[in-house]
């Protein structure tokens, strides 16, 4: 890729959304998912592109059933 730039979907805004719709602070949601609390904020706020399978492991253990509700607007 020229000058390392990706083309990625910004996956942040879905996973901030998940948190809110769940009422998970940054912290409880490190708890329940293992991942720091720098890497979150770092996702959330599009610093780093989300792996669909991080994304994918989150949800599923902050408990999200309904995928639609997620990417609707």
């Amino acid at each position: 890729m020229t000058n390392n730039i990706r083309s990625t979907m910004k996956g942040g805004k879905y996973l901030k959304k998940i948190r809110e719709q769940k009422k998970l602070t940054q912290l409880k949601t490190s708890q329940l998912t293992g991942r720091p609390i720098p890497r979150l904020s770092e996702w959330e706020n599009d610093l780093y592109a989300i792996k669909l399978v991080d994304f994918i492991d989150i949800a599923e253990k902050v408990g999200v059933k309904d995928y639609n509700s997620i990417f609707k607007d």
